[in-house]
């Protein structure tokens, strides 16, 4: 038995009690809660708690609380100070889509692991691996929450298997500098024809800029778009990230600058090659406004917008592609090169090495062959050769 001391951004501090007990099974069944402003209702608490496990048995006081209620306190208490806005908005758009009408109905209390996985098979029937495994996320958070507040004693997501579990892909998606040279002369040149060719043309070009920074950088498209010119030291060949634009789940009117990005080591300063400043050099001549990638009214330009020119040029030129090909390109060809992992991490600003290894440097099996063709090459004439091994 114990109580904790926690602390509270809303009250400085309060107390929770974590009571471990065994079950009529004879297994070991845990029950915390936490919330207590004073360490005398924690005790209180416990108090209770340990008369009531003398006798094998611990059952939360009935909250009627649904799946529905859980997720919404959840959001409230700890979501929306813990996830970033996007992130915020894939949850709450998940939680609509497919739990909200339908399991999210029912009391938390009477779900047990037995009702939860049927009702994840049925799922597994009706959507892909990739869409039960987010709906899964959101069982997640709601029955940790649900623990954490004492609606239940246990939780029986980590035991929740799914089915239909896709093969784990060997290799990541890059684009040729060949085929994005090719993408981005179509979209620097519109088509003559259309009345606001013109009008249209320096929006255009900034467009090809920013696929280029993606290239030679690796930044998420977010913060490419909200890269100002400031952020770069050309003579240093250094670039500084500061921001990123939030746009998820928001109209245009509301899609604003942040500090907050994905990682704490998302924000850093980096360096940059050559190539790269010398583009930039020729554009900042041309581009006369405070943002990099902008319109013809200085005005940042919105990822969406962007992404949907980009998935049109690259439809009719058919080049598969998607901006984070970029980042995985860039990140590749790092570690292709034998670059030390380290460097890599630090040019990705990844929060840890492991990422940089397990996400982005997924050879293929071309790469593989051409890695032992190039290992043993020296070594062909061993064929011919009068030592080699008779068999």
């Amino acid at each position: 038995m114990s109580i904790r001391k926690l602390k509270s951004k809303k009250y400085g501090y309060t107390y929770q009690v974590d009571v471990r007990y065994k079950d009529p099974f004879g297994v070991t069944q845990r029950h915390t809660k936490g919330g207590f402003r004073t360490k005398r209702e924690a005790k209180n608490y416990e108090a209770n708690i340990i008369e009531k496990s003398n006798a094998y048995m611990l059952i939360p006081q009935s909250s009627k609380k649904t799946l529905n209620d859980v997720y919404e306190e959840y959001i409230e208490v700890e979501g929306q100070i813990k996830w970033a806005p996007a992130t915020l908005h894939y949850y709450n758009q998940t939680h609509s889509m497919y739990v909200k009408d339908d399991f999210g109905k029912v009391p938390i209390e009477s779900v047990n692991y037995v009702s939860l996985q049927s009702h994840i098979n049925e799922l597994s029937q009706k959507y892909n691996y990739p869409t039960v495994k987010n709906i899964k996320k959101i069982y997640s958070v709601i029955f940790k929450h649900g623990v954490r507040a004492g609606y239940i004693s246990t939780n029986p997501v980590p035991n929740i298997l799914l089915s239909n579990i896709p093969e784990k892909k060997t290799y990541v998606e890059v684009i040729s500098d060949k085929d994005l040279k090719r993408l981005i002369e179509e979209i620097i040149n519109p088509s003559p024809n259309r009345c606001f060719a013109k009008k249209a043309q320096y929006k255009y070009r900034s467009y090809g800029i920013a696929l280029l920074i993606g290239r030679y950088t690796g930044l998420r498209i977010s913060e490419v778009m909200a890269l100002k010119k400031e952020d770069f030291d050309l003579e240093r060949n250094q670039l500084t990230i500061r921001r990123k634009v939030e746009y998820i789940g928001l109209k245009r009117k509301e899609i604003y600058l942040t500090e907050r990005l994905k990682t704490k080591s998302s924000k850093a300063k980096v360096e940059i090659c050559s190539i790269l400043s010398e583009y930039l050099k020729s554009w900042f001549v041309e581009n006369p406004y405070e943002f990099v990638i902008c319109d013809e009214h200085g005005d940042f330009i919105t990822p969406s917008n962007f992404q949907e020119r980009i998935r049109d040029t690259a439809k009719k030129l058919d080049i598969k592609f998607h901006y984070h090909m970029l980042r995985h390109t860039y990140a590749t060809e790092l570690m292709m090169s034998g670059i030390n992992p380290i460097i890599v991490r630090d040019l990705l600003r990844h929060s840890t090495v492991n990422t940089t290894w397990n996400v982005y440097t997924h050879p293929s099996r071309d790469d593989q062959r051409k890695a032992l063709d190039d290992l043993y090459d020296d070594n062909i004439e061993f064929i011919n050769d009068q030592n080699r091994i008779k068999f």
